[in-house]
C-alpha cells in the first residue's frame, strides 16, 4: 500500500508539468504538508475530498489544503488518458500576496476555510490556463523562477475568483443542487463514528441499504474499499493527535477505534512508513 503522507519539497514550489497516465493509474487517499493545485487537461473520474465527490474532467482545477485527506480516482485507458499539471507549495512563502488584499483574503479562505471550495470548473478559461501553465513551465529555466512562480499562482487565483460569484463564495460548497453520492453519505457517517468499533450493520440500517450494497457502491464510486477508507481516516486522526497532544500511544489507538495497541502500531507503520513513536519524535526534531 502507498504511504498516506507524501513529503513534498516545498522550497518554495514543486511543479509537475503535463504528466500523462494511460494505464495502471493507482490513486490513493493521502495528504501533503503544503497546498496543492491540480489542473486537468484530459481525464474522466472523481476527486474525493472533505467527504464530498467532484467530477474530474477537462478544465477542472482542484485546490487541496495542507494535510487535507483526498483521493483522485480516474478511469484510465489509452482512449481516455489522464493528463494533469500539479503544483505543491508552502503558503508561508507567498510574500507577494500581501500586496493584493482581495486575492490574499480569497487564498486564506481556500487555505483555511472549514467549508472551503475545492473544485472549480474552468473549462471556459481552458486556453488561458493552458497557456499560463506553459509559460510558467518555460520560466522555470530562468533565474527569476521564484518570482514567476508567485505570479503564476496569482494568475490562477484571479481566474478562480472570477469564475465564482460572491454569494457562492460565502455559502461555500454545500452541494445543495444535487443528491449526495452514496459514498458521500457513507463517508459522512464514518466521520461521525470512526472513533467507535465499526458496525457495518448499523451503517447499512441507517442508510437504508443492504450491507453488500454499501460495500459494493462505495468501491464503485471511490475506487477503494470501505475498510481501507475507515482505516485511513483513523490513521489520519492518529497523526493529528500525535502532533497536537502528548497522549500515550495506547490512548490514541483506543481513541480512534483500534481495540489493540499492537494492531494500531502495525497498521500505522504500514500506512505511514514509521511507528507512532518514531513519527512523534520526527515531529519534535522538526520543531
Amino acid at each position: 500500500m502507498n504511504h498516506l503522507f507524501e513529503q513534498i519539497d516545498l522550497k518554495p514550489f514543486h511543479w509537475i508539468y503535463r504528466r500523462v497516465s494511460e494505464k495502471n493509474f493507482q490513486g490513493f487517499y493521502h495528504w501533503h504538508q503544503g497546498c496543492e493545485l491540480l489542473f486537468v487537461y484530459r481525464g474522466k473520474g472523481r476527486v474525493i475530498v472533505n467527504q464530498q465527490t467532484y467530477e474530474l474532467k477537462k478544465g477542472m482545477l482542484f485546490f487541496f489544503q495542507p494535510f487535507q485527506l483526498h483521493k483522485v480516482h480516474v478511469e484510465v485507458s489509452p482512449q481516455t488518458p489522464y493528463e494533469r499539471s500539479i503544483m505543491h507549495f508552502d503558503p508561508l512563502t507567498l510574500d507577494s500576496l500581501s500586496l493584493f488584499p482581495g486575492l490574499n483574503a480569497f487564498f486564506k479562505q481556500l487555505q483555511n476555510g472549514v467549508n472551503a471550495l475545492h473544485a472549480f470548473d474552468l473549462e471556459n478559461d481552458y486556453q488561458y490556463i493552458y497557456e499560463t501553465c506553459e509559460i510558467f513551465h518555460k520560466s522555470l529555466q530562468k533565474s527569476n523562477w521564484e518570482e514567476d512562480s508567485q505570479l503564476f499562482l496569482l494568475q490562477l487565483l484571479s481566474c478562480i475568483r472570477s469564475n465564482i460569484p460572491e454569494p457562492k463564495i460565502e455559502l461555500s460548497s454545500t452541494k445543495t443542487f444535487r443528491p449526495l453520492y452514496y459514498s458521500e453519505r457513507i463517508m459522512q457517517w464514518i466521520e461521525d463514528h470512526y472513533m467507535e468499533p465499526f458496525d457495518l450493520e448499523r451503517l447499512s440500517d441507517e442508510l437504508h441499504l443492504s450491507k453488500s450494497y454499501v460495500s459494493r457502491i462505495f468501491k464503485r464510486e471511490t475506487g477503494s474499499s470501505l475498510t481501507e477508507y475507515l482505516t485511513i481516516r483513523r490513521i489520519k486522526q492518529a497523526c493529528q493527535l500525535l502532533q497536537m497532544t502528548n497522549k500515550p500511544i495506547e490512548f490514541i489507538g483506543e481513541n480512534i477505534g483500534f481495540g489493540s495497541v499492537s494492531y494500531f502500531i502495525q497498521v500505522f507503520k504500514k500506512m505511514v512508513g514509521t511507528t507512532p513513536h518514531q513519527y512523534r519524535l520526527s515531529l519534535l526534531e522538526e520543531s
